[in-house]
């Protein structure tokens, strides 16, 4: 059974969370806690200290205890985790490079984790989190275009004065989260502008189901086609999971995919780099030329789109900036200051894989 005074806290943070007391409001006294928990003035006081050591509150001798969104320090130090979906591949080393260079000029003590794009590994290290003392959290969500089976986890940390700033994605079911993103659905746009202002008609594309970047882009994408007056079919485009991206190319539903370009696409829109490079391995097989019979664009600029043969036009993610800017957004929100949302835009990179 918990103890009355977790109770106690656990209330208090919920309250805090949700707006009741505002930063800078004093709680209500000892004796009214008292009163309106029916607990002792002892339980009340091991519940504020624990609000105390979440950096909740502050006590003021002979004034009260106020609400105080600050901080905690721990020996002079932030304890900050950061949690990727990968760690080591495509671009996410240049991320979390930037999310350090700024984090280290702070003092601030990292630690590394990745999901692998699963939701229970997401869980688990979530509840790890609540374990462990920590100031602020940087995540990039799992699956986001999926309902997420973790967003009470994210707000017991809200309610714990933990606060968390989304990269890359972020989920419907937290309306109040700070993320920063790149603008997808204006990269879409551009990415088809770019195949039909060369003159395609026929344009197909390749997207990823489980992530909310990957419904953006095609929402640009196909907005972008309709507003020209030009045709998005179904057999011209691909939807691929996290968990089918290596091999889908090279199922029934990849083949089928294939076929459609053979039977008249001109160019696709790639929802990655790294998806390209799939492409331009099955189509070097089938004896397929980009970009004499098929142009390519794609998304995120990576180590790969500059080395591959043909080089990849793409559009570029920021990357070192992306990540610069979600640490700064976290460290001011442990500092107690209100920050909100940035999208970031792309920029596109002309190399040789579009005629």
């Amino acid at each position: 059974m918990e103890p009355k005074y977790q109770f106690v806290a656990e209330k208090l943070r919920h309250d805090i969370a949700n707006g009741q007391y505002r930063d800078g409001d004093a709680l209500m006294t000892e004796a009214e806690l008292k009163l309106k928990f029916g607990v002792s003035r002892q339980t009340i006081r091991q519940a504020i200290s624990l609000l105390e050591n979440d950096g909740l509150v502050i006590r003021r001798r002979g004034s009260g205890t106020y609400v105080n969104h600050g901080a905690r320090k721990h020996g002079g130090l932030l304890n900050v985790g950061v949690i990727t979906t990968y760690i080591t591949d495509y671009i996410f080393p240049s991320i979390v490079r930037g999310v350090e260079s700024v984090l280290s000029a702070e003092s601030c003590i990292m630690s590394l984790s990745a999901t692998y794009n699963r939701t229970d590994h997401e869980r688990s290290l979530l509840q790890r989190v609540l374990e462990t003392p920590l100031d602020g959290l940087i995540v990039e969500g799992t699956k986001t275009a999926l309902p997420n089976p973790n967003t009470a986890l994210y707000e017991r940390l809200w309610e714990r004065n933990i606060p968390v700033v989304f990269i890359n994605g972020y989920y419907s079911q937290l309306p109040n989260a700070v993320y920063v993103v790149t603008d997808d659905l204006r990269g879409g746009r551009m990415a088809a502008a770019y195949l039909a202002d060369r003159g395609y008609t026929h344009i197909g594309g390749l997207f990823k189901s489980d992530d909310m970047q990957g419904h953006l882009r095609y929402q640009g994408f196909s907005a972008e086609l309709q507003e020209r007056g030009l045709r998005v079919r179904d057999e011209t485009v691909c939807w691929f999971t996290t968990e089918n991206k290596g091999r889908f190319l090279r199922d029934k539903t990849g083949e089928e995919f294939i076929r459609s370009l053979q039977n008249g696409v001109e160019a696709v829109v790639c929802y990655n780099d790294e998806i390209a490079l799939e492409l331009l391995e099955v189509l070097s097989e089938k004896h397929i030329s980009v970009p004499e019979d098929i142009s390519i664009i794609s998304f995120d600029n990576s180590c790969f789109a500059g080395v591959c043969h043909p080089k990849l036009t793409t559009l570029s993610h920021p990357k070192d900036e992306f990540g610069r800017v979600a640490a700064e957004k976290l460290l001011n929100m442990m500092a107690g200051k209100k920050e909100g949302s940035t999208v970031l835009p792309w920029k596109l990179v002309e190399r040789d894989s579009v005629r």
